[in-house]
Formats: structure tokens, C-alpha cells, sequence
């Protein structure tokens, strides 16, 4: 376990060190076609937030996968019928479900969130409260969701 938390130390470390250099670069706002402006700095920091998230998930997904394949070995290795094993490691077919579901929640909140920012400008502070706001209301709608399908 300290091996993973090293390796992701590491990666992280490693990916600041590659983005820094262009979070610190030259133009200091983008200009839509409108005329309005927004931060090239809160640009760049909410992309490179998400290109780490998705190296950091692609990374742990891989060590999961792996783990998972050494575990399901030593099982079937200690005797411990493969048909057990496979429905110890295999992910619910429910869980999954909610996953996607999820997202759907996620992104549509987004897109509903991105689509009033275009209607409401110029961007400011008010735009981040317009994203939060449709954000929470996507979680609600997911939690909402969750109880009505446990029912």
C-alpha cells in the first residue's frame, strides 16, 4: 500500500512540475466573441485540474486492476472455486447503473450550467455561483434518484 501512495505522490509531483510552466505564461485573459473576458488563469487551472483527475483515475484504475488480478490469483491459487472468486471481484451490475446514471446527472447539470452562463454575461463571479448552483441541484437530483430506487 505504501508502494501505490508513493507512485501517487510521485505522479502528482511529477504532473504540477509539467503544467506549471504554463499556468505562469503570458496572455492574461481570453476574449469571447461577444467582447467579454474571462481569466486565462481560472481557464487553465479548472483544465489542468481535470486533465490530473483523469491521469490520477486512469492511473488508480490501473492499479486496481492490477491488485484485483493478484488477489483473484492467490484465491484461486489457496482453492477457492473461480466461479467464487469471479463474483467476489466483479463489480454490481446495480452499481454500475447508478454510475452512469450519475454522470447523466453530472453532465446534464453542466451543460444546463454552461447554457445559462451564456445567457448571463459578462462572466464574472457570478458565473462560478451559476455552475455551483447547477452542480448541487445535479447531486440532488442523483440523491433523489437513489432513494426512489431503494424504495
Amino acid at each position: 500500500m505504501n508502494k501505490i501512495k508513493t507512485l501517487m505522490r510521485k505522479s502528482i509531483a511529477f504532473l504540477v512540475t509539467l503544467f506549471a510552466p504554463f499556468i505562469t505564461s503570458a496572455q492574461t485573459h481570453y476574449q469571447f466573441p461577444d467582447g467579454s473576458t474571462i481569466s486565462r488563469q481560472f481557464v487553465d487551472f479548472v483544465v489542468i485540474v481535470l486533465v490530473i483527475y483523469l491521469v490520477i483515475m486512469f492511473i488508480v484504475t490501473l492499479i486496481k486492476s492490477r491488485l484485483d488480478y493478484r488477489l483473484k490469483s492467490k484465491m484461486i491459487d489457496k482453492g477457492v472455486s473461480e466461479k467464487t472468486v469471479e463474483q467476489y471481484l466483479q463489480p454490481h451490475n446495480q452499481d454500475a447503473k447508478n454510475q452512469s446514471i450519475k454522470w447523466f446527472f453530472l453532465l446534464a447539470g453542466g451543460g444546463i450550467g454552461l447554457f445559462v452562463l451564456n445567457s448571463f454575461t459578462p462572466l464574472g463571479i457570478h458565473s462560478i455561483a451559476i455552475m455551483s448552483l447547477c452542480l448541487s441541484l445535479s447531486f440532488l437530483g442523483y440523491y433523489i434518484f437513489l432513494k426512489r430506487t431503494e424504495k
